[in-house]
């Protein structure tokens, strides 16, 4: 891919204008707040659909004084002419040149569509260009200012595995979670071991036939009389304990008609709770929002208080950049800072209250948990007193048959005919033993399915942490095989490029990088002596830094040209010389685009494609009649 034209609308402190790009070395020249990042942040935003600076939001980039912007490239791939425009409302379009003429090839307002024509197409990708193919302004002097620790780890910084390996600790930690609460799972499993199988059913269909012979038995020896009695006094208490249950059951339905609209209740509150599923996670993001508004507002106060004491003060030169101080410049930039950080204020009141809503949703919603819990275990009584009344009733009902065969209905009084010169109280204290030993059996079943309820339960839990822990599994042996890949498709090519490169600066001598050593840290060796890359020079870890860079956009897919954000900010003589040789020496293969307003560097590319910038044409339309109308279909 080649550069052809920059084209911008509204975007940055550009009203309009064009600018032509050249083969080899282009060089934006021009002062501070000319615009010569504006354009590097064209091209990225044109290309990936965001700014170069990572976390700025894309409504930053545009014009302070217009609704949206526009970026827009020319550039030539395969022998094809293209024009790529891409708004900050989230429209692009793709242009083709045939036979003179332009033709849309897409266009569309769809991010994820967007993005992967584009990926299909040229191959662009967000993260691979900002790893390879561009370097920010100030990338170079944040590298070196690091500290030594985290300065030695330079393949991580370029490659990401830092993210990687704080991806597979998350998942180990959360794997520990789980394995501890499988562990609690599996002892709870054990206390509730018991055997399963349903032995007191037989044993109490036993009892009750015994129980049956041994109460005909007993009448047959008693006349009815005795039996009859024993029958209604068991008739009376089991209709004591079907009013209780009854009662209780009455209870656990307090504030509704019937069972229906308790369950009704309980999934209108479900649904509702369902519906409120991310609320935490949103309110999270708003307080990470409001911070991000808080401190940006907080730096554009101080941005606009420093420049006001430029400005106030007697100074003719900048203290910093040594630049002369234009005021009335200084004075527009000023206002443009006014007016962003009002938006901000609009944008953090606005947050603000939609944290404060979603605080009182949030409330709202654990209120209706609370709710939830008390109606379903009001729901769990009524169903548990439901079955025992069942019960209860089936006994009820034996009873009555028995007694309306004797003639005896319900409410009746018992026949005055009593037994007399018989004592059975053997037989009777039998039949008062098996009753209670079936009442025992009875009570036994009832834990015993309680149990296997509680149980069923654990195991759900169980298998449920279980499935868990496969997932954890197979995403740790996902960022493993990541980890892998890398080193098998990216770290060995990329290792002979970096060679080539280390090679043709002649900056080490005899120089071999081992990229695959000791976990991914490079290992150097430089004529035959292994060398540690925290006792590097500064300018020698710089020029490490800048060839991995390379070497990387040669192994993932470089599309053509590389851009450089004013990279001797903040770099003494020697190293200044040292970046101008490098970008010589990149030019020899790819396009680059340089940014600066060093004078060393401007000499020092003589015979570069120039772009002169200068704050009097800001904001100012440089197309002609014919352009501006292209411009606007």
């Amino acid at each position: 891919m080649q550069l052809e034209r920059i084209r911008l609308k509204t975007f940055g402190c550009f009203q309009q204008r064009d600018f032509e790009l050249h083969n080899g070395i282009n060089l934006i020249f021009g002062p501070n707040f000319s615009g010569k990042s504006t354009l590097v942040n064209a091209i990225f935003f044109t290309l990936t659909g965001k700014p170069i600076v990572p976390r700025v939001d894309t409504s930053a980039i545009k014009n302070a004084k217009a609704y949206s912007g526009t970026a827009g490239l020319q550039f030539v791939v395969d022998g094809e002419r293209y024009q790529l425009y891409r708004a900050t409302g989230k429209r692009i379009q793709l242009r083709s040149e045939k036979n003179g003429a332009w033709h849309v090839l897409f266009d569309e307002n769809r991010v994820k569509v967007t993005e992967t024509m584009l990926e299909e197409q040229f191959g662009i990708m967000h993260e691979q260009l900002a790893l390879t193919t561009f370097l920010r302004e100030g990338e170079i002097f944040e590298f070196l200012a690091r500290q030594t620790a985290s300065r030695r780890d330079i393949l991580h910084t370029l490659l990401g595995i830092d993210r990687l390996i704080e991806v597979r600790q998350r998942f180990i930690d959360t794997r520990r979670i789980a394995k501890r609460e499988q562990g609690r799972i599996h002892a709870h499993q054990n206390s509730l071991r018991f055997n399963a199988q349903n032995a007191n059913e037989a044993e109490i269909e036993k009892i009750e036939a015994k129980l049956k012979n041994l109460e005909a038995a007993y009448g047959a020896e008693t006349g009815d009389a005795a039996l009859i009695a024993e029958w209604l006094q068991h008739q009376n208490r089991l209709q004591k304990q079907l009013d209780t249950l009854t009662g209780e059951q009455r209870e656990a339905l307090s504030g509704f008609n019937d069972i229906d609209q308790l369950r009704e209740m309980i999934a209108t509150i479900e649904t509702a709770v369902q519906e409120t599923v991310g609320l935490e996670t949103k309110r999270e993001k708003l307080i990470q929002q409001i911070g991000s508004l808080e401190s940006q507002i907080t730096a554009l106060t101080t941005v606009c208080n420093t420049l006001r004491t430029l400005i106030e003060s007697d100074e003719q030169h900048c203290p910093t950049c040594y630049q002369k101080v234009e005021r009335e410049v200084v004075q527009q930039i000023i206002d443009e800072k006014e007016t962003e950080k009002s938006q901000r204020h609009t944008e953090l009141d606005a947050h603000k209250q939609s944290l404060e809503t979603a605080t009182t949703n949030l409330k709202s919603r654990r209120e209706l948990e609370q709710r939830l819990q008390t109606l379903q275990r009001l729901l769990t009584q009524f169903e548990q007193r439901a079955g025992e009344i069942e019960e209860i009733q089936n006994e009820l009902g034996t009873l009555t048959s028995r007694l309306a065969e004797r003639g005896i209905q319900k409410g009746k009084q018992l026949p005055s005919e009593t037994p007399t010169g018989l004592d059975k109280p053997k037989l009777k204290a039998q039949i008062d033993q098996e009753r209670k030993r079936l009442d025992q059996l009875k009570q036994q079943e009832a834990v015993r399915l309680d149990r296997l309820g509680a149980l069923q339960r654990v195991n759900r839990d169980a298998a449920k942490v279980e499935k868990t822990l496969l997932s954890l599994e197979l995403a740790c042996a996902g960022v493993d095989r990541t980890i892998e890949t890398l080193q098998q498709q990216i770290l060995k090519p990329a290792e002979e490029e970096l060679h080539h490169w280390l090679e043709k600066m002649e900056l080490f001598g005899q120089t071999r990088v081992d990229l695959q050593r000791q976990h991914l840290l490079p290992s150097l060796t430089i004529d035959g002596v292994d060398r540690s890359l925290m006792l590097l020079s500064g300018s020698e870890k710089m020029f490490l830094y800048l060839c991995f860079k390379v070497a990387l956009a040669k192994v993932l897919g470089n599309p053509g040209f590389f851009v450089f954000d004013d990279p001797t900010l903040h770099l003494d003589g020697e190293r200044k010389a040292l970046m101008v040789d490098f970008i010589h020496q990149l030019a020899e293969e790819h396009q680059v685009v340089v940014t600066s307003y060093d004078e060393d560097v401007r000499s020092g590319l003589e015979g570069a494609h120039l772009i002169e910038m200068n704050r009097a044409h800001l904001d100012t339309t440089h197309t002609s009649q014919t352009e501006s109308e292209k411009w606007q279909q």
